[in-house]
C-alpha cells in the first residue's frame, strides 16, 4: 500500500511539474525578450533598395497577429509588417535582390505556400538558441540559394535567396516583405516591429540614408484614429482583405542616397 501512495505521489509531482513547465513555456514575453536585439547584420543590401513600407501601414493586405508586447490583436486591419521598395530598374527582375541571414541561426521553416508558384517561398530564420521560445526573421516571396533547406544552419551576412519579382498580373513588382514574430509552445505567434529588434550597428548604416527606426513604425494609437480604407474589389480568395491601391504619402519611407 506504501509502495502505491509513493507512485501516486510521485505520478501527481511529475504531472504538476509538468504543468508548470508548460505554463512558463507559454507565458507572456519577459522584458529582455521583448527588448532583445537580435538582428545583428544588415538583411538587405541597402543599394538595391528604394524604400519601405511603415510598420501599421495601408499597404497591401490586412497582416495582425497578437501583439508580442501585450499579447492582444491590435483592433482594426492594419499591415505589421514591411513591404521592401527595390530600386525601378529592379522591377521584375529575379535573382538580384538579396536576401542576407540577419545574425548566426538556422533556418526554422520554409512555406512554399505561396502565391507566385515555384522559386516564392516564405522563409523563416531564427537565431541559434535552444530555448522553444523564439524570435523569427522571415522573408517573403523569396527564392531559397541553393544548397540551404530547413534546419540549414546560416551565418550573419549570408546570402539566403533572392527576391522573387516576377509576380502579380503582370508578372513584374517591384516589393516582397519581411517580418518578425515570437513563437512559443501552445501560442499563435506573436508580431513586432522589425527595427524593434535591430542593433545599432545595422541602425546606423539606415541613419546614412536619412531613416531612423521611428520613421519606419506608425503608432498603434495613430493608426486606430485612421482606419486603413479597404478595397472590396480586390480578392485573391483567402481570408484577407486589401487595402485601397492610392498610397499615402505617410505610408510609406524612402531612402536617401
Amino acid at each position: 500500500m506504501a509502495k502505491r501512495h509513493i507512485i501516486i505521489i510521485l505520478g501527481i509531482l511529475l504531472v504538476g511539474g509538468l504543468g508548470i513547465v508548460m505554463a512558463r513555456l507559454a507565458s507572456p514575453l519577459m522584458p529582455e525578450e521583448l527588448n532583445r536585439k537580435f538582428i545583428t547584420s544588415n538583411p538587405l543590401d541597402l543599394s538595391q533598395i528604394a524604400g519601405f513600407s511603415k510598420y501599421r501601414s495601408c499597404v497591401g493586405h490586412d497582416f495582425r497577429g497578437p501583439s508580442a508586447a501585450t499579447g492582444e490583436k491590435e483592433a482594426t486591419p492594419r499591415s505589421m509588417k514591411h513591404y521592401v521598395k527595390v530600386r525601378g530598374d529592379l522591377r521584375g527582375k529575379n535573382g538580384i535582390v538579396k536576401a542576407l541571414a540577419p545574425f548566426d541561426g538556422k533556418i526554422f521553416n520554409i512555406d512554399d505556400d505561396l502565391s507566385g508558384g515555384p522559386g516564392d517561398q516564405q522563409i523563416w530564420l531564427t537565431p541559434d538558441s535552444i530555448s522553444p521560445r523564439q524570435w523569427q526573421f522571415i522573408f517573403f516571396h523569396i527564392a531559397l540559394a541553393d544548397g540551404l533547406k530547413k534546419g540549414s544552419a546560416v551565418k550573419a551576412g549570408q546570402l539566403i535567396g533572392t527576391a522573387n519579382l516576377r509576380r502579380g498580373p503582370d508578372m513584374a513588382t517591384d516589393n516582397f516583405d519581411i517580418a518578425v514574430k515570437f513563437t512559443r509552445p501552445f501560442q499563435a505567434p506573436a508580431v513586432d516591429a522589425p527595427f524593434n529588434h535591430v542593433a545599432q550597428s545595422v541602425l546606423d548604416e539606415y541613419e546614412r540614408h536619412g531613416i531612423s527606426a521611428n520613421d519606419l513604425i506608425i503608432p498603434e494609437k495613430e493608426r486606430d484614429a485612421a482606419v486603413c480604407p479597404i478595397d472590396p474589389n480586390v480578392n485573391y480568395g483567402g481570408p484577407d482583405v486589401y487595402f485601397s491601391r492610392e498610397a499615402s504619402p505617410g505610408d510609406s519611407v524612402w531612402l536617401r542616397n
